[in-house]
């Protein structure tokens, strides 16, 4: 039975804002984390113990990503989805009890590999830059640590997909909240014993949290375990062919963040997390609203794919596009004007000094001109892969590392870790234009005239020029009225009395040009209005 409309929108809806909600706390929780981290061991001042922390993650990450976040989502979840539409529970389960066995098998014999190559990639590849051959010895440990939480993250992910395809999101929800949890218990408890590898060791045990809720969501809802190997019949040889590239997609980011770390091995002492700090404070509204969008609609544009309902699948999509434009273009403005409040307000603690900070906002100004252009990216790579195309966004992701990796090379001499940004930020610009451009070309394959959906377009265009103004207003207002004189009260007060002011400005001018997404949530705040009384 196909839904209607009005029932898919709610459920996306509810979804989206279940999502969106653990999101930031999981991003809140990872400030608190950076926050944490910083004030104990600073970043110019670290004698670049907490760089090797940083530096550590690289190798673990982009096994993962090479042998599996590239190919459990947009392989299972498909493939779980099948068995959904069939109605066939009992097949369900065997083949996600099939796929954890036989991710278990690989990822471990590749985890045992890299353990014994991990002292070569980190010494003379990773940290290249460095001289220091106590913080290299470790880093090594700490990577070695780390290849514990990938066979975790791994099994997890695949848990993640059968709840994914079953469309039951609470507990893949609830699982963002555990990694930083772990990180933040290593910090606090392990970390006065065992120095920085004790929070490395959080880790390790936020992963096995992270694990046990989305295996627990799974039962909940239906999974029982047997032991089986998967059977690689055409369909799904066919969706890991689809898959190859994704995972060349998938990888080449992590490759990126790897190239980025060995750039800034030749910059100076606590670049590492300084530029760290820049994405995690970036990646804020990134990760809460943009992945949390595309996350619930990726079903439904698999959905409307498989009944051949291409005119609404990409209704759907650039819908959903105006959706995380509508939030993420002022989170953006919000986040550009009041970088420095921000910074001052997350780090002024502790061993991160002023120098510090200095450089972090810098930085955070050039990164977030790139974040609307990742959001695009990341829902339209995930409408490429419900329409099982994934040499597309393969090709734009390969593009991308060029122009990063050449505009860090040559950025990061000359202006640090905002060089590196600046790096980050053209990739993130340019692999949205090819997926956009691409995209038409796709359209007019399938007969689809852009000119239909006209009106959705011109809606995005006033989100654009609605963004643009709220920015200008706020740096005006930032000129204006300045309350901050050094302390952390006076910044409050900026970003609430000036962030007001730029805010209502946007949602006026998004009523004025009668954005839908605005009614849509004046709708909802006048039914908890109604609600209250």
């Amino acid at each position: 039975m196909i839904k209607s409309s009005t029932s898919n929108s709610s459920h996306f809806i509810k979804a989206t804002l279940l999502i969106t909600v653990f999101s930031f706390l999981s991003r809140v929780l990872g400030v608190f984390r950076s926050t944490l981290l910083n004030s104990i061991y600073g970043a110019t001042e670290s004698k670049g113990i907490i760089d090797c922390y940083v530096a550590a993650y690289r190798l673990p990450d982009i096994i993962f990503n090479l042998v599996a976040a590239g190919s459990i989502s947009i392989v299972l979840i498909p493939y779980f989805s099948g068995f959904m539409k069939k109605n066939d529970n009992e097949d369900l389960n065997k083949a996600c009890s099939s796929f954890l066995n036989f991710f278990f098998i690989v990822m471990s014999i590749v985890l045992i590999i890299m353990f014994f190559f991990a002292k070569f990639i980190v010494a003379n590849i990773l940290v290249a830059g460095w001289t220091d051959q106590a913080n290299i010895e470790l880093t090594v440990k700490l990577s070695r640590i780390l290849l514990l939480q990938v066979l975790f993250m791994t099994l997890s992910s695949v848990f993640g997909s059968y709840l994914n395809s079953i469309e039951k999101f609470f507990a893949y929800s609830l699982a963002m909240l555990s990694y930083n949890v772990g990180i933040i218990a290593g910090i606090l408890f392990i970390a006065p014993f065992l120095g920085i590898e004790g929070v490395i060791w959080g880790t390790v045990i936020g992963s096995l949290i992270h694990f046990f809720i989305q295996m627990s969501g799974s039962i909940k809802n239906g999974f029982k375990y047997t032991f089986s190997l998967p059977k690689f019949d055409r369909e799904i040889r066919e969706l890991f062919a689809v898959a190859i590239p994704r995972i060349i997609a998938i990888s080449s980011d992590q490759l990126v963040r790897f190239t980025v770390i060995t750039f800034a091995s030749f910059i100076f002492t606590g670049s590492m997390i300084i530029f760290d700090n820049v994405e995690n404070v970036g990646m804020v509204f990134y990760g809460m609203l943009a992945v949390s969008v595309s996350t619930t609609a990726f079903p439904g544009f698999v959905r409307l794919y498989n009944e051949k309902r291409y005119e609404e699948m990409f209704s759907s999509f650039l819908e959903k596009i105006r959706f995380m434009l509508f939030l993420m273009l002022p989170a953006t403005v919000f986040m550009t004007v009041f970088r420095t409040d921000i910074i001052e307000l997350l780090f002024r603690y502790g061993r991160f000094n002023p120098t510090d900070r200095m450089l972090t906002s810098g930085a955070l100004a050039v990164y977030m001109t790139g974040i609307p252009f990742l959001s695009i990216t990341i829902l339209t790579v995930k409408y490429y892969y419900a329409m099982k195309k994934s040499l597309i966004p393969m090709f734009a992701a390969l593009t991308a590392i060029v122009v990063t990796v050449l505009t860090s090379y040559y950025l990061s001499p000359l202006y640090g870790v905002s060089g590196l940004a600046a790096g980050r930020s053209a990739g993130f610009i340019i692999q949205a234009l090819i997926l956009m451009i691409f995209l038409l070309h796709i359209n007019s394959n399938y007969n689809l005239k852009i000119t239909r959906f006209g009106k959705i377009l011109t809606q995005i265009l006033t989100l654009l020029l609605c963004s643009i103004a709220m920015l200008l207003c706020g740096i005006l207002l930032k000129k204006i009225l300045v309350f901050s004189n050094g302390s952390k009260l006076d910044s409050i007060i900026s970003i609430i009395v000036d962030g007001f002011a730029i805010s209502v400005l946007y949602i006026i001018m998004c009523m004025i040009f009668k954005n839908p997404d605005i009614g849509l949530f004046i709708g909802k705040f006048k039914n908890i209005l109604r609600i209250g009384q």
